[in-house]
């Protein structure tokens, strides 16, 4: 990674975890939305907590091979301080713990059971068993979907009854979040991607080729959608939806004019489209 002085002021939220957590709150406040639901600010930091905790664990997973170099600054800062990493989250982790016993109902247990073991299956597969890996579901797809769900899991348990309302948002998030992970694959084509026979780049590459089509598909879907539903919040996750997809087709189509850092902070960044809608 480039010396602090070299960092660009934009790549830090991505280096220190803080753009998926982030974007998992802002989507949870959209669910929130939809189903009417007044989250307390437990909820949120939860939400956060677990979000960050996940990614900083696969990102040292990543580089837990002392000899491997590596390939992106989010990898090699996690690389250079183990120990800060670790202290940080021992203090999410009990942060996170503390919340859940005090606040989570036996829905909210039973769909977080749920969804920690779909991210145990992620984690299983990139890093220890490849054996479970699938040609036909690649990690990416993976990722996305359960990130949705997980955005939504709180949600969902203060008020079950509302899961019809919010399938049509948390499966276009989801399908959103699965484009955004494949562009990142594509954009930084990393060596462990590159070598795995399995992986996104080399089981699918008809659909690496038409990356911005896929996303231009989901953008107006998500947009016939909206005008086929009435309730004004699901409409507004739904629009949030297609400007995301529709920005990452312009952005991949123009790749080649940026850095992948840039491309990387982008990823996420470009998915927190329902600020616009929270400022109405």
């Amino acid at each position: 990674m480039a010396s602090d002085s070299h960092t660009p002021w934009w790549l830090w939220p991505n280096l220190l975890n803080l753009d998926s957590p982030l974007l998992a709150v802002i989507w949870q406040e959209q669910f929130a939305r939809i189903a009417g639901v007044n989250l307390a600010f437990g909820d949120r930091l939860l939400l956060f907590c677990c979000t960050w905790l996940v990614y900083c664990a696969d990102r040292v997973l990543d580089v837990a091979d002392s000899a491997a170099r590596a390939e992106t600054g989010r990898h090699a800062i996690h690389k250079k301080g183990r120990p800060i990493w670790l202290g940080v989250s021992v203090v999410m982790f009990v942060t996170a713990l503390v919340i859940a016993i005090t606040r989570l109902n036996a829905e909210a247990w039973l769909a977080g059971s749920f969804v920690f073991v779909l991210t145990a299956v992620h984690f299983a597969a990139t890093h220890w068993w490849p054996v479970l890996r699938t040609r036909l579901w690649p990690k990416e797809w993976h990722v996305g979907l359960v990130f949705s769900v997980g955005c939504a899991l709180q949600v969902w348990a203060v008020q079950p009854d509302v899961w019809p309302s919010l399938l049509p948002a948390v499966l276009g998030f989801g399908a959103l979040c699965a484009m955004s992970c494949s562009h990142i694959t594509t954009w930084e084509v990393v060596t462990a991607d590159r070598r795995d026979a399995d992986s996104l780049l080399n089981a699918h590459p008809w659909f690496i080729r038409r990356l911005s089509w896929f996303d231009i598909a989901l953008g107006l879907l998500a947009l016939t959608l909206a005008a086929a539903l009435g309730q004004a919040e699901i409409q507004k996750a739904l629009g949030a939806v297609a400007l995301s997809g529709l920005g990452l087709a312009w952005l991949h189509d123009r790749c080649n004019r940026y850095s992948a850092d840039f491309l990387r902070a982008m990823a996420d960044i470009g998915l927190y489209t329902p600020l616009l809608f929270f400022l109405n």
